[in-house]
């Protein structure tokens, strides 16, 4: 979060200067000591231009295992903030402040420590565990016990003891498809992410049926109509690990559709797909998309915007972040 008395940078309103080349800007980067992490759902450009390109998960891992001086962060604003509670000594910036998500927005920490209150009061027992999706502000992952993206959330849920309860948010899609396959009941919070949330099933059902040898690889953001007509359930980076081990297959994918530049770099033999949202080819994150080259070489020049996070709230969403870092993923 901006501290308080930071203005919020309006970039769009910023005279930018053409970017070049995504190789002369990490060079830039390179020669000025910065790290530039992006996130696999931006666009290929910024991919390019990346040192490092993951999930939530394996960004949050890179940035602590690197301790760089000079973090810039291609995604959204969570990201941002996961990286400075990992690196605290780093300075961390990013393209665009406002690049933030509908998931973070639909979880407000105030609301949630209530609902945390009601839920012991009405159980009459205080050992309820929260467990935080990693896309939440820094200030919702101070008040859980441990966060969870979705390359590590079934081994996260199944960390907690049986009888312990949990409650699960922000995202009830995903929290709606670890109850089912942990047959867990934790209680979920009710947000959801806006790209995941409006895949057509009617378009993609059509879709089927003109590849019908093509397998549809679903993130577990989407809603369990979606979720149903999947060959495959995962996240990101079981995806990548799937289409990675295959050749000459067809996939459609049901996630933000610059995953499918990666899909393409990385495992070039295999046709992918996009699946459709109700009135386009693919589904974009507008949060994303608000990060350009234009924007990540202003970054790189400046080295702001600035992301910052009151050491307060930093330290306590570092226990729940280091505490999902703890967990071993299962071989895969």
């Amino acid at each position: 979060m901006l501290k308080p008395c930071d203005k919020p940078v309006d970039v769009d309103q910023l005279d930018l200067e053409p970017a070049p080349s995504p190789e002369a800007m990490r060079a830039y980067a390179d020669a000025h000591d910065i790290l530039i992490l992006a996130h696999s759902y931006q666009e290929g450009e910024l991919q390019e231009a990346a040192h490092f390109v993951g999930d939530s998960l394996e960004l949050a891992r890179y940035a602590k295992q690197k301790q760089a001086r000079n973090i810039c962060l291609c995604g959204v604003h969570f990201m941002a903030e996961t990286a400075k509670i990992l690196c605290p000594s780093a300075r961390v910036f990013v393209p665009d402040p406002k690049a933030g998500c509908s998931l973070a927005e639909g979880c407000n920490a105030n609301d949630l420590e209530k609902y945390q209150a009601y839920l012991k009061a009405k159980r009459g027992r205080d050992d309820l565990v929260t467990i935080c999706y990693v896309n939440c502000t820094a200030a919702v992952k101070a008040l859980c016990d441990i966060v969870c993206t979705s390359g590590n959330a079934l081994e996260v849920v199944q960390s907690v003891p049986a009888d312990q309860p949990i409650l699960f948010v922000p995202d009830m899609h995903l929290g709606a498809w670890l109850n089912e396959q942990t047959g867990r009941n934790m209680t979920l919070w009710n947000a959801a992410c806006i790209v995941h949330e409006i895949f057509s099933i009617g378009m993609l059902l059509d879709l089927k049926k003109q590849h019908p040898t093509a397998k549809v690889l679903a993130h577990p953001e989407c809603p369990k109509n979606i979720r149903d007509l999947a060959d495959v359930v995962c996240g990101t980076a079981g995806m990548l690990r799937l289409v990675k081990q295959t050749q000459g297959e067809k996939y459609i994918i049901a996630t933000e559709a610059n995953m499918i530049y990666r899909f393409r770099k990385d495992a070039p033999r295999n046709e992918y797909i996009a699946a459709p949202g109700p009135s386009c080819a693919c589904n974009l994150c507008p949060h994303m998309q608000r990060n350009t080259p234009e924007k990540l070489w202003h970054a790189l020049q400046t080295k702001s915007p600035e992301v910052h996070v009151p050491q307060d709230i930093a330290a306590k969403a570092r226990n729940a972040l280091e505490r999902m870092l703890e967990i071993k993923p299962k071989a895969k």
